[in-house]
This record gives C-alpha cells, structure tokens and sequence, in this order.
C-alpha cells in the first residue's frame, strides 16, 4: 500500500522461461512493473488475457485515464453505471475504513496533492487554512453506494483508490490463473505479492522485505525473507515517498484526521493477510496508525504484521507476529 498512480499505458511481453517449466511474464502497467511466475502443464502463455485484464481494471479505476469510471464519478457526471471491480474495491476499502478508524480513506485524495503527492510536484507546503478547507473534503462517512449510485454528501469530493486497487489487481490475477487450473505461481505488482503453491525449486514462494533506506536503486539491502504460503504480502513504507522543503521531508502517508503527514517513528509495515486487496490496504492505514494501534487492529483481524521502526538512537527495530528469515 501506498498511493501510486495508475496509468492507462501498459507494456507486456513474455520473456524466455528462466526456471524450468515455469513461465515468467514481466513489463510495465499502472505505473509500475509487474512479475508473473506460474506453473501450466499445458504450457501456455497468458500474457494476453493478463494484458486484457490490467485494461479493464484502468477502466475502471485509473485517475489517469479521463473516460475511466472513477474519473466520471469524481466528476459527478449523471448515469455512471459501476462495475465489479470498482464496487468490490469500494466496498471492501469502506469496511477497512471503520476497522481503521478512518486511518484508511479513500477520499484523502485532494491533501495527499496538496502536499506534493501527484503529477503537480515542487508546490508549496499548504498552510493550516488550506489544510482545515481540505479536511472539509475527507471522510469515507461522507461518499457511499445506494441502489448502485455512487453518493457524495459533497460534490466536490473525490474518491481515489490508488492505496488499495493495485493489491486488488495481484488477487484478479491470481484468481485468473487458480480459474486456469494453475497451483503454483507468483504475482508480484509494484511490490504487492499474492503466491500459491511452490516455485521451481519445490520451495514456498520466498519475498523480500526491504530494509528501510531512502536509496531506492539497484541491488538496495533486504531487511528479512518472508515464505509465502498460499498468502498475499504487502509493504507500505515513509522512507523513500516523501519530499523535501526548505531542508524538510513530509512523508507521503498523510493522517485523514489531521490533514498532516505523519511525524511517528514507524518506517515500514509489511501485512500479511490471504488477499492482497486486504494486506494493501491495511500496509496503508497501519503506516498512518503507528505500530502499536496497528498491532491491535492486525490482532482483531486476523492480520499478521511486520514493522520496522526507528527508537530513540535511530537505530531500526522490529516488532513482528510472523516468521521471518
């Protein structure tokens, strides 16, 4: 979880088998890259309906793309007719926003821009009047669904799903394949994982967990390995998204309540859950949160939760209730 941008564009092509028997899909969609490991006796290449389906979700649910339906109902424009997937990942985003405390919100959209966090970078940090007319503009209590008609209590709110829709794509995915026949496989978008089964080598499925550093290049550090058992692992962190002014960094995680970035000592959470719908958007609130109101909420749910933290020195800690190497 956090709030990446989705763009319509998508690059895919099925590379050339690097585990035996096992195919390996890879490219770019929704604004970042994806990976795909699966096992099919058939052999088969499903780099086509993967394509399809990364379309018909930007469709759906891309700020990016202009006819998409969240785009039309940010607009307000009448006769909006809502498909699965924006219903299922409203829905489900709403039930997190209660068992959160409203930490994960939907409509928290217009302050995560007005802090630097879209396509508009180097504006000024807005002041406590900008912040307090935006907070007018946020609260899930505020947007709803009835009869299949998308409501806001005010026009001009808006709904942005980035924080959760991209753990919902790894699960249509992998729904996909399981609807196949496929056991074993791996899929991997912007960091959010969904695996089944067993890789090439009759292992689980092994993900690395970041060690928290604001490099973001080529061959950075892992904090932990974590074996995926027919499970979904995602990782929201305030160590790389942020950005700097006047020699200050504002973190990318922005508390709904307040309308300021977080300031607390967690850098990374990690949520293991059985979808990744769930374990995305729960990494987001529980960022927000802090570790200690997130460990409980994880307890209640049925969460299991991996975070790193700095303590009073800077040196990282971690506090976890699940295995990991």
């Amino acid at each position: 979880m956090q709030y990446r941008l989705f763009f319509f564009l998508l690059f895919l092509f099925a590379c050339q088998n690097k585990q035996p028997g096992y195919t390996q899909l890879e490219g770019q969609a929704q604004g970042t890259t994806f990976h795909i490991t699966y096992f099919d006796p058939m052999g088969r290449d499903f780099s086509g309906p993967v394509d399809s389906l990364f379309r018909l979700i930007d469709r759906s649910m891309s700020l990016w793309d202009s006819t998409s339906i969240i785009s039309r109902v940010n607009r307000n424009e009448a006769g909006v007719v809502l498909d699965e997937h924006f219903t299922a990942v409203f829905q489900r985003g709403q039930a997190i926003a209660a068992a959160t405390e409203g930490m994960f919100d939907m409509t928290v959209g217009p302050l995560v821009r007005a802090w630097g966090f879209s396509y508009k970078k180097g504006l000024p940090p807005p002041d406590s009047a900008q912040v307090d007319s935006l907070r007018q503009l946020i609260g899930f209590q505020k947007v709803r669904l009835e009869n299949g008609v998308f409501q806001k209590d005010d026009p001009r709110m808006e709904v942005d799903v980035n924080a959760i829709a991209q753990g919902y794509t790894v699960d249509v995915l992998a729904l996909f394949l399981e609807k196949q026949g496929v056991q074993n496989y791996m899929v991997e978008v912007g960091g959010e994982v969904r695996a089944a089964g067993k890789n090439a080598r009759d292992e689980f499925w092994r993900i690395g967990i970041d060690k928290p550093a604001e490099d973001d290049g080529e061959g950075r550090p892992l904090q932990t390995v974590v074996s995926l058992k027919n499970q979904a692992l995602a990782t929201s962190g305030s160590y790389r998204k942020f950005v700097e002014r006047n020699g200050k960094k504002y973190s990318h995680a922005i508390d709904p309540k307040t309308g300021y970035p977080i300031t607390h000592n967690l850098l990374s959470v990690s949520v293991l859950a059985g979808d990744c719908m769930t374990a995305d958007a729960y990494a987001t609130a529980f960022l927000v949160l802090g570790l200690e109101k997130s460990m409980k909420i994880a307890a209640e749910q049925g969460l299991k939760v991996y975070g790193i933290y700095a303590d009073e020195n800077g040196a990282l800690q971690v506090k976890s209730t699940f295995d990991a190497q």
